[in-house]
């Protein structure tokens, strides 16, 4: 059955908050409890592709995440994202061990006032794990 991916909501937290996180099978992982996610404010819906590749015999995974917000972007610091699907499912962008996500933020200041003026967010993270589910 083929199921509908559309990412809902986008939360962030830092990287540090992820210490004892347990990898439960290749493409699932287990948080610590008590873990504090700020929400992110987001235009519906943001982006999320995620690709694999072979280099020298190991896979590497990346997640590159999108998304419109109204709000400044803040600390471009260390952190880690969850994104929500529609179908309930969580998806982790980041772990506390290098490398770490990095967001780019694009400010739009378009010629109209009529044109897109939301910050754009870019978060790309390679790793060499499957981007987890989050197990509950």
């Amino acid at each position: 059955m083929k199921q509908i991916k559309i990412v809902t909501a986008v939360e962030r937290t830092p990287v540090t908050s992820l210490q004892g996180m347990k990898f439960i099978s290749k493409t699932e992982v287990r948080l610590p409890s008590g873990i504090s996610w700020e929400p992110l404010e987001i235009k519906p819906h943001a982006q999320l592709s995620i690709s694999d590749k072979k280099e020298n015999q190991v896979t590497v995974w990346t997640a590159k995440l999108v998304f419109k917000t109204c709000r400044e972007f803040g600390d471009r610091g260390r952190w880690a994202y969850r994104c929500k699907l529609q179908n309930g499912q969580y998806r982790l962008i980041g772990t506390d061990e290098r490398p770490y996500p990095i967001a780019t933020v694009l400010e739009n200041m378009p010629e109209s006032v009529t044109e897109n003026q939301l910050n754009e967010v870019t978060v790309n993270w390679q790793s060499p794990y499957f981007i987890p589910h989050i197990s509950e």
